[in-house]
């Protein structure tokens, strides 16, 4: 998938994606030749031929074929365009070697069976050639005819053919036909846009190629990539990024990090990753092998031009769309060098040039390289083949942004009926038709027809997203949902805008909410707690290295060593943050397999989970969408809440909010106001608040009482309790509140849970209060800086009476909490059987060693450092309980947590600062756990994320497995706390 998807629509759906689709269909046209021996052959991909190519090359013949005889090579010059043929007489189970050294020139290879069936083996694409090697099982007798040839405008250069091997075929020969024959199979069925169904065959074969040859064979990689290529079809990157990684291996201890066949492998990788939409990732694949083309003065050849071409495609997400036509002029001239000007390999040139036309609002260039794809392309396979799709929705594109859409609706409908009856409807590149047609219709104001083709597409990236959650990083994850953010607005554009009264259109957008809030925590979490379930000795060692990992990042961002430059701090943190996302992986991949991945969420089974007399309010923000605006960029408008009411088996019912801007400005009102005792228009400020997001809900509660809120946004930050109604009360003093990252959780709550694996540790509740924070150990900067402004007598008095607003936590200061030894003892009067942690025994170590207690409660200091880049309106000097610094680190995770024994003394204690980030506390053992509560100031807030909620300690404790938090929002003093938890 690709960065900036959802935002563009067609732009992106039907020309970003479906480049890359087109790419991955080249490639799974090709067959490859390798020779068995790493050390002296090369690896050539061939470019594939259309059916039309293989007719004339059929033809072609430039004399009758010399005989090639064992042992006696033969040499000859060859020029552009020029045919040579040779022939072998072979009787059926005899196995030949053939073997080709070009000299200075780039060469074809194709074999002609006796049956008259052509084989295409190598193509010329432009590399610098080394041995070519064709082995082969004769599987009926006659004659078998090898044809070299070059390209059109291809230079003259001279070669060798030679006759190495001709014997009775041993059984190991025999496999590696079948193999042949089963690959063979599979290209015939993916050029037939049978994805699925070619897929085993190629599984086979590289089962046999894995027994044969070993795992580190170049024919192996050969299996691997095009295994690949048929994941990705389907959508299923999750699986094919592991095959990619294995084609990179074995490909570098073949041919060594700076060869060229190690460059065409790096490209891929590149190309890989920026389909999954990481463009840094990508951009530095793609340029190192650039880079190793260029040291090995390679000319340019075709896998330079599709280098070339991602680059541009980097650039054009970029919105740099001079640079990114100059990379996709760059790549077309190296095409039409290379293959001549009519070659429908020129496509994907084609419609980058055209995309950036459109954009520009230049339709009629546009038009015109799209309508040359398209003609290159029929020319190519004919009027009904895969290949055409891309085309064909790209023109439509065209006809339905400047009104013709008739024209748009013919031409959709072809691409769509092409898949139906090529591809089935599960492969990824039909989404861009369907999302076409939905669009094209929700212009036209043809409801019932927009919604049918958005439902169908819609379930089409259900099935994507299902697949590729199951594994991977948090961060790849997130990146993969963001992609698809904006198509989720469309959905609920579609049903506010267009079909406010139509009940498929309000079940779609309802589904589609329900179905992506908290979707990332709930995988990361599902695979967590799979690993928990299973704990072997493996599992265990792979869960601590990364709490370890967790905790020695934990403490470099928050702790800059002194004698590091910020660059190298930097290269530091960017090497742990690396390693952690791999263990991520790594633990998603070994759990996926022992979790069910959570079915398709549908609103009856919500809408069955809801307890009798509530109500699930689903809150959700969108950016409304223009499917007439010409410029995609802004056919999307400014965010707006929506907020969606359930109960039982009622109708569903809804209300527009207003602008997001608006309702998000009233809640930092509000949230100021909250953190300030001396403030006295806290009431009309919750009043404004509610005026706009639950007055317009209590319309559709009647007589309810108990709600379920699952915010989004800002929402997220707030208490609806403290929100005051026309009557001027407390909405706490109506209503009971609970709150949920989805109405999705109503489900999960339905699956009981065992406190432990084992009841004899079925841990008592654990109570950690009053930590002993100590006092600073401070540094010589610090001590000087303190020195030269006051006595440091009078400053540690003013650091004991409250936290600074340093910009670096390894300056704020943690005071005592007297009142929270307290609150323990009161509650420890509560549970006689809780184990109580207070004082020096309360640290950052025993917290980590507590194994799903019942109800755990810490009583401290909590903080939330909001990021360096936070506006100055943002950032709330802290006060009582809670700490306000600024932290110069993205990841928000890394920017809260909880202050334990020795904080003021971080890095004192090998191991245990005494400071737990949210980070840390994901990884803390709490599945099972029945109750969470963080009597500290800020436990609540975070960064937030719209869809995923708020990223910090609230989000940490999910991952851990509590099933109930109690937070707080705002600092509260010692006394308050003691009273309320108590």
């Amino acid at each position: 998938m690709f960065k900036q998807i959802s935002d563009r629509f067609e732009r992106s759906y039907s020309l970003l994606r479906n480049l890359r689709l087109f790419h991955l269909s080249l490639l799974l046209l090709c067959i490859f030749a390798h020779s068995p021996n790493a050390q002296a052959s090369g690896v050539h991909s061939s470019l594939p031929q259309s059916p039309s190519q293989q007719q004339n090359a059929e033809a072609q013949s430039e004399q009758d074929a010399a005989t090639l005889e064992l042992s006696k090579p033969v040499k000859r010059e060859i020029g552009g365009g020029q045919r040579h043929n040779y022939g072998i007489a072979l009787t059926a189970g005899q196995h030949i070697r053939v073997e080709i050294e070009p000299q200075g020139i780039d060469l074809g290879v194709s074999l002609q069976l006796p049956d008259g069936n052509i084989r295409p083996i190598y193509q010329p694409i432009g590399l610098k050639q080394e041995q070519l090697v064709i082995e082969r099982v004769a599987e009926i007798s006659g004659i078998y005819q090898f044809t070299i040839y070059t390209r059109a405008k291809a230079v003259t250069g001279r070669y060798e053919i030679r006759l190495a091997e001709l014997r009775v075929a041993t059984e190991n020969d025999l496999a590696l036909q079948q193999a042949r024959n089963l690959f063979g199979e599979y290209r015939r069925l993916t050029h037939e846009g049978k994805f699925t169904e070619a897929r085993p065959l190629v599984l086979r074969a590289l089962e046999i190629r894995e027994k044969v040859s070993g795992p580190d064979d170049l024919k192996v990689a050969e299996m691997l990539e095009n295994l690949s290529a048929s994941y990705v079809q389907t959508g299923d990157y999750a699986s094919a990024e592991p095959l990619e990684l294995r084609v990179l291996k074995i490909k570098e201890k073949a041919f060594g990090p700076e060869h060229p066949q190690m460059a065409d492998a790096l490209r891929n990788l590149g190309v890989f990753y920026y389909d999954k939409g990481d463009y840094l990732k990508a951009e530095e694949l793609i340029q190192k092998a650039l880079g190793i083309f260029e040291k090995s003065r390679q000319p340019e050849n075709l896998i330079i031009a599709s280098a070339l071409s991602y680059l541009g495609n980097i650039y054009y997400a970029r919105n740099d769309y001079g640079k990114a036509e100059s990379y996709y002029r760059r790549s077309l001239a190296i095409r039409e060098k290379n293959l001549g000007a009519d070659h429908f390999h020129l496509t994907e040139s084609l419609g980058s040039i055209g995309r950036v036309a459109y954009d520009a609002g230049d339709y009629a260039k546009a038009e015109a390289m799209y309508g040359r794809a398209l003609a290159l392309s029929e020319k190519a396979f004919g009027p009904d083949h895969t290949q055409l799709a891309w085309s064909l929705n790209n023109l439509a594109m065209i006809y339905a942004t400047t009104g013709d859409y008739a024209k748009a609706e013919a031409f959709y409908r072809r691409a769509l009926t092409i898949h139906e009856q090529k591809t089935g409807m599960y492969a990824r590149n039909v989404q861009a038709t369907l999302l076409g047609l939905a669009r094209l219709y929700t212009a036209q104001g043809l409801a019932s027809e927009a919604i049918k083709f958005q439902t169908q597409a819609s379930e089409l990236e259900e099935r994507y997203v299902g697949l590729n959650l199951a594994v991977g990083s948090e961060r790849e994850k997130l990146a993969l949902l963001d992609d698809l953010s904006l198509l989720s607005s469309r959905r609920i554009s579609l049903h506010t805008n267009l079909a406010p009264h139509d009940p498929a259109a309000r079940e779609l957008a309802v589904t589609t909410i329900l179905g992506r809030k908290g979707r990332v925590q709930d995988s990361m979490s599902d695979s967590i707690a799979a690993l928990r379930r299973r704990f072997s000795a493996e599992d265990q060692k792979l869960l601590d290295e990364l709490n370890a990992l967790t905790a020695k990042l934990a403490k470099l961002v928050l702790n800059v060593p002194q004698n590091a430059t910020p660059a190298e701090h930097q290269e530091q943190v960017k090497t742990l943050e690396t390693s952690r996302e791999k263990l991520e992986a790594e633990i998603n991949r070994r759990s996926a397999g022992f979790y069910a991945p959570s079915q398709p969420v549908t609103l009856t089974a919500v809408q069955r989970a809801i307890p009798e007399g509530a109500a699930l309010i689903e809150f959700a923000t969108y950016r409304p969408f223009d499917p007439k605006a010409p410029d995609n960029l802004k056919a999307y408008g400014e965010a707006r809440y929506v907020a969606y009411v359930m109960r039982g088996q009622e109708e569903v019912g809804w209300t527009k909010l207003g602008e997001a801007k608006e309702i998000d400005a009233n809640i930092v009102a509000l949230r100021q106001a909250l953190r300030d005792p001396k403030r006295r228009d806290v009431r009309q400020l919750a009043r404004a608040l509610d005026e706009k997001v639950m007055q317009p809900v209590r319309a559709l509660l009647g007589s309810t009482t108990q709600l379920l809120i699952s915010p989004d946004g800002g929402l997220n930050l707030i208490p609806f309790e403290a929100l005051v109604d026309e009557q001027g009360r407390h909405l706490i003093q109506s209503y009971s509140f609970t709150y949920l990252t989805s109405g999705r959780d109503l489900l999960r709550m339905q699956a009981k849970r065992a406190a432990t694996s084992d009841p004899v540790l079925a841990a008592e509740p654990v109570v950690i209060a009053n930590p002993s924070f100590g006092e600073p150990v401070l540094t010589e900067q610090v001590a000087r800086v303190n020195a030269a402004r006051k006595p440091v007598a009078r400053t540690s008095r003013r650091m004991r009476r409250s936290v600074t607003g340093a910009r670096s936590l390894s300056e704020v200061y943690f005071a005592p909490l007297t009142g929270t030894a307290q609150e323990a003892h009161a509650i420890q009067t509560l549970y006689p059987e809780a184990d109580l942690f207070t004082g020096a025994e309360a640290t950052e170590s025993a917290l980590r060693r507590i194994n799903a207690p019942r109800i755990l409660h810490v009583a401290t200091h909590g903080f939330f450092l909001e990021d360096a880049g936070t506006s100055a309106d943002a950032r709330v000097q802290a006060t009582a309980r809670g700490a306000g610094a600024i932290a110069k680190n993205e990841n928000p995770l890394l920017r809260s947590g909880l202050a334990l024994a020795g904080a003021n003394q971080r890095g004192s204690a090998a191991g245990d600062d005494g400071i737990l980030t949210a980070l840390e506390a994901s990884g803390l053992n709490l599945w099972g756990t029945k109750l969470a509560v963080l009597s500290a100031c800020d436990t609540g807030v975070g960064e937030v994320r719209n869809g995923e909620g708020v990223y910090g300690l609230r989000r940490a404790f999910v991952l851990a497995g509590a099933e109930s938090l109690v937070m707080s929002l705002w600092p509260v003093s010692d006394y308050s706390t003691r009273v309320l938890m108590t």
